[in-house]
């Protein structure tokens, strides 16, 4: 593995503070209900209604990207062998997930290709999976998100959120080079300048023999 860009981006802190507004307005509402029950009432309602008018930001993504749960994966890795799959795996409640989302979503927006694609597999549903790809769904090994590219069905680059006892830094810099995207997409457009050019060949020879 190269070195890394230390730096975390300001996406992760962002996540971080979200996750610690959610534990303190619960915990003030506790609070507040010990003092007065109306007094709780009031902000349990204030919190809600602040829920449903502003909204969470919306990261733009791939329109292509594909959601697997179950066994939905594995078997799109069996049907679509031509296709370098590059998957995240993840679960929603985790603020290092909800801190790459923006990072995996510019970067599938730039690399889809014909032959390349994007997923996110949501570990909670669909059991067994990560596993299977030497990746621990518990919260205990903090592994999530981690994000594999698959070729030929096979994988062929890794990274996780923990690796090797340190905390990797998922920058869009970091995974752009640590997970070779740039090299596979390249692979992905010879392939299919490949295809075009023996297709166009069968379509010559066809026309030969008529």
């Amino acid at each position: 593995m190269r070195g890394c860009d230390k730096k975390p981006p300001m996406c992760q802190y962002r996540a971080y503070l979200s996750t610690l507004f959610v534990f303190a307005k619960a915990g003030a509402a506790i609070l507040f209900y010990k003092m007065n029950i109306q007094l709780s009432i009031w902000y349990i309602l204030l919190c809600i209604v602040l829920m449903v008018t502003v909204r969470t930001p919306i990261f733009e993504e791939s329109s292509e990207m594909k959601y697997f749960v179950d066994d939905s994966l594995p078997q799109q890795l069996k049907n679509d062998r031509h296709t370098i799959w590059v998957v995240e795996f993840y679960t929603t409640f985790s603020p290092h997930c909800n801190a790459v989302k923006p990072i995996f979503g510019a970067l599938s927006r730039e690399f889809t290709h014909e032959y390349m694609k994007f997923g996110k597999c949501d570990v909670l549903k669909s059991h067994g999976v990560p596993e299977s790809y030497d990746i621990s769904s518990s919260c205990l090994k903090t592994e999530l998100p981690a994000i594999i590219v698959f070729e030929d069905g096979k994988p062929a680059a890794r990274v996780k959120q923990t690796m090797n006892g340190k905390q990797y830094v998922m920058s869009h810099i970091n995974l752009k080079r640590d997970l070779l995207i740039q090299d596979f997409h390249d692979k992905a457009v010879k392939k299919s300048e490949a295809m075009k050019a023996e297709n166009k060949t069968k379509k010559s020879e066809n026309k030969k023999k008529k």
